[in-house]
């Protein structure tokens, strides 16, 4: 969600608390308890609430049902309890569209394909007049031929400038090696989200977190590496099995794909990209890339507590490694050793050229506006590397770095001093990441379900026209244009 809007969702969430207090059978009380709670991040307690809705004889029940199935799929990682929720709810109505759709959702993220295609193909029957569920459908089948009604109904969409039908199309077309006319979708998609995104404005942004780097470098003591202030009720971890491990950098770099190996060793267990530290920044005045105020001791104290009720509520078992796998933490990796000062973070890096295209051709949440422009994303790139020089020279013994390039080329080489330095031992098995069934919630869905491959290296030279016209000479250097304020 956009945590922008969380005071009014307190609001709510307090108004519903109160009334299922007072109207205890009161169903409608306790279905927008249930709303209300997942939005100010009380997953554990929307369940709750969404099954005494059920029990109160709640009408159209499988809306209570899917509810609770994306709740349990999106927000606490527990897939089995989200699809048992899902046949429910389709029992209830076999035409329930939220229920269907999700369910395909759920067989993408655990890299079904058939399955996701079935029921993303029910969900455009159901449908037909909307562009996402077609599109969805198109991205997940990889043999439907250009003459089907499918294609057509998307090419029909991306002509009414529908942003889901035109990120498809370019998908699709790059699928089938027109890179002209991929391109052009991805300019037409970026072009719709520039107007209605916020300006991207990065002069302020960085300034702030250039400003919060100077006030980390200069508290005492400054030797290097030294750990932030722990708050004295709080214990650090000395086993390795306890220490959590931050997979951040810059987005389309990577990092799904080294969390999903990491997920095939024993003692690494995935958060995916959590929604935990974001909520904590936002309250603390930050966004998604904008830095919040740093937390004094006694609140490092209560977010380290909120910490390991995530965990638990996560259901992460003690002793195992739990990895949060949220790109943009790069910004708040301040914030996150204040509170966990034995945290370790692996910042994920890949050839700029690649990550933006990647990124250009990834509809990012509108707090990312670089990402609707090449010259503002490489840019972009251009200080996040400068953000991990800062960390990776001031902090060397909690931060480590992997290149997707020497990742992809000699796996082996790249993981096992990373394992090494996790304090895990090597497993070559980790390598069969790829017939994990576990849940994946980003862009890279489908890729993490292949064996590493060399094959997406060098993706951007299918662009080299439109990007050297807007790079120039500049395009052949290894480093982007840099955007450091003078």
């Amino acid at each position: 969600m956009d945590f922008s809007e969380m005071t009014e969702a307190q609001q709510q969430y307090r108004h519903w608390l109160a009334q299922s207090q007072s109207q205890p059978s009161n169903a409608i009380a306790w279905f927008n308890l249930g709303w209300w709670s997942t939005k100010v991040g009380l997953f554990a307690a929307s369940v709750k609430a969404y099954e005494q809705a059920l029990a109160f004889g709640i009408e159209s029940p499988e809306e209570a049902m899917a509810n609770m199935a994306s709740v349990y799929s999106e927000r606490l990682g527990q897939t089995e309890p989200a699809m048992q929720w899902l046949d429910r709810a389709l029992l209830e109505n076999p035409h329930y569209y939220p229920a269907i759709f999700n369910r395909a959702h759920i067989a993408e993220q655990m890299g079904d394909r058939e399955t996701a295609c079935r029921y993303f193909k029910l969900a455009t029957e159901l449908a037909p007049d909307e562009a996402y569920p077609v599109a969805r459908w198109i991205e997940a089948n990889l043999t439907l031929p250009e003459a089907s009604q499918a294609v057509q109904s998307l090419r029909q969409f991306a002509k009414a400038k529908d942003t889901d039908a035109l990120m498809a199309l370019a998908r699709y077309e790059e699928r089938a090696e027109r890179y002209n006319a991929a391109w052009d979708a991805l300019i037409a998609v970026n072009a719709v989200d520039q107007k209605a995104y916020p300006g991207w404005q990065a002069l302020p942004f960085q300034s702030k977190l250039l400003s919060q780097l100077a006030e980390v470098k200069s508290q005492q003591p400054p030797p290097l590496d030294s750990h932030a202030t722990v708050a004295p009720s709080a214990t650090v971890p000395t086993s390795p099995q306890q220490t959590p491990v931050f997979i951040l950098g810059l987005f389309r770099t990577g990092s799904t794909l080294l969390e999903q190996i990491l997920a095939a060793h024993s003692g690494f267990t995935p958060l995916g990209e959590s929604e935990f530290w974001p909520r904590q920044i936002h309250a603390f005045g930050g966004s998604m890339v904008s830095p919040g105020r740093l937390p004094n001791t006694q609140q490092c104290a209560q977010l380290r507590e909120q910490w390991q009720a995530h965990l638990t509520e996560r259901n992460v078992e003690p002793g195992l490694v739990a990895t949060d796998k949220r790109p943009d933490n790069l910004f708040h990796m301040a914030s996150i050793r204040a509170v966990l000062p034995e945290a370790k973070f692996v910042i994920t890096e890949r050839d700029w050229r690649d990550t933006l295209v990647s990124i250009f051709g990834t509809r990012l949440h509108p707090q990312h506006g670089y990402a609707t422009s090449p010259e503002d994303i490489a840019k972009h790139i251009s200080f996040c590397h400068k953000i991990a020089d800062f960390w990776c020279e001031n902090y060397p013994k909690s931060v480590y770095r992997v290149s997707y390039e020497a990742l992809v080329t000699d796996p082996e080489k790249q993981l096992m001093p990373l394992f090494k330095w996790l304090g895990a031992p090597w497993h070559s098995d980790c390598l069969n990441f790829h017939e994990l069934t576990n849940s994946v919630r980003t862009a890279s869905v489908w890729q993490v379900r292949e064996p590493l491959t060399t094959s997406r290296q060098g993706r951007w030279r299918n662009y080299d026209g439109p990007l050297r016209g807007i790079f120039g000479g500049a395009l052949d250097s290894p480093e982007p244009p840099s955007s450091m304020p003078e």
